[in-house]
Formats: C-alpha cells, structure tokens, sequence
C-alpha cells in the first residue's frame, strides 16, 4: 500500500461517514483518485481490521445493508469448492442425509433455508455478530439459486 493510500484508508478509518468527497479534500488528493481507491475492494473492512492491528485498537466495521449483502456476494460467489467442494453437491449431500435422518424428503434449496433458520437462531443470541447476518443472506441466495435452476 502506497504512503497516499494509508493517508486516506486511515482518514477513513478515523472518519467512517466520511464522503468521498470529504475524504478527498481532507487528505489533499483527487476524487477520482479516492472514488476508485474505495471501488477497488467489495469492503473496507480488510482495510479497517489491518489499519485496527497497525494501531492496536479493536477492528471498526460499519455496517450497512450494502456491507452485509456485499460481504455475502463475495463468499459466495468466491470459488470455495477446493475447501468444501461444489455447492450444488454439497446441498445435494446435506439434504440426502438429513432425508435419512428425518424420514422425509428434504431437497436442496431447503438445506438454503434451513441454514439460515441456523444463523437466524444465531442472531437471537447475539445480533450484532455480523458474520450471522453476511451467512444468512449467502444461504438464502444459494437457496434462491437451486430453488430456480431449471
């Protein structure tokens, strides 16, 4: 990261609501140049958790309806079939074995909404973790995605 990158990711940091345009002229540089530094990254959390550690303070992460649905696009649509194999399979396996175990028959795009029935228990207990609200809205687009292939 460049000397005039860190002057403005910590400007941020320091300043979350901060506009682009604030941003800008606080730190002496373009708006355009700040505009695609921000679209460059899906979210600047990576970047308020590395500027958090460089000075030892707890992690800021804004969270906004775009945040959470941003952060859930991004793992899902990451290819995480090295770590846990293929989506479609994997939904396909989860809903064979609780059919078995249920005696009913569960089909794929259920495994979508039972996962986040999971993370909306989860939530009751603590609704602020992020990471419940980010799953929840990448199992119910995983659902959406087998409920609708044809």
């Amino acid at each position: 990261m460049t000397k005039k990158q860190e002057k403005i990711w910590s400007y941020k940091v320091d300043h979350p609501t901060a506009s682009v345009s604030e941003v800008a002229k606080a730190t002496k540089s373009s708006y355009g140049y700040v505009y695609k530094l921000f679209q460059s990254i899906s979210t600047p959390k990576e970047v308020f958790e590395a500027e958090a550690k460089a000075r030892s303070v707890p992690p800021l992460v804004i969270t906004t309806r775009s945040t959470v649905l941003d952060l859930a696009r991004k793992y899902v649509t990451k290819d995480r079939a090295a770590d846990h194999g293929n989506m479609e399979d994997n939904f396909a396996m989860i809903a064979g074995l609780w059919s078995v175990y249920l005696g009913k028959e569960i089909k794929p795009h259920d495994v979508g909404a039972m996962m986040t029935l999971l993370k909306t228990a989860r939530i009751k207990s603590n609704p602020a973790h992020l990471d419940n609200w980010v799953d929840g809205a990448g199992y119910m687009a995983c659902g959406g995605e087998l409920a609708t292939d044809k």
